[in-house]
């Protein structure tokens, strides 16, 4: 990549931590600055938090532990907007996911008052037939989860009740 040469001033104690660490790490003295800026400029990614995108393109074996995990970072993540805003285009077939992504996008859309991205919108992401936790066939609970279920989750057909996104 070129670049042009930019002054910046250190003060030497920080110039020295500087160099001691790209020594060590076996990196350049410009990548552990570009580094550390980035890490200020973007912390999310920083952090390593995956979008809801990047979390279908990865499909990983246990998506219900990943999907928790999105949750937690979404919960500190800086730029929520950003780990939602995006479409997930999926690596292999997803099942029940699209949906839940779907709705999930769009209740925390709501609850943070975020655009809700268009995407979930869409009727490829309203499941088909209706959708109640455990694939309950019992008349009372599906009662109970058609009250107690969020809207956004209802809106794509899925009664999965109260605390759906709860990490309590």
């Amino acid at each position: 990549m070129k670049t042009t040469p930019i002054g910046i001033r250190f003060e030497q104690e920080e110039f020295d931590k500087i160099t001691a660490c790209a020594k060590k790490s076996g990196r350049t003295f410009s990548d552990i600055v570009r580094e550390g800026v980035m890490h200020y400029l973007e912390p999310d990614k920083a952090k390593g938090y995956l979008s809801l995108a990047a979390l279908a393109a990865k499909a990983p074996v246990d998506m219900e532990l990943s999907f928790g995990q999105f949750l937690d970072d979404f919960a500190h993540a800086k730029d929520k907007a950003a780990l939602i805003e995006e479409e997930p285009s999926w690596a292999k077939p997803a099942g029940r996911w699209p949906y839940d992504f779907a709705a999930t996008a769009h209740k925390l859309a709501h609850d943070n008052n975020l655009p809700v991205p268009q995407w979930v919108l869409k009727d490829d992401y309203v499941a088909p037939e209706a959708y109640y936790a455990f694939n309950t066939r019992n008349p009372e609970f599906q009662e109970y989860l058609r009250k107690t279920t969020p809207r956004e989750f209802q809106w794509h057909n899925l009664f999965l009740g109260e605390n759906i996104l709860s990490r309590a």
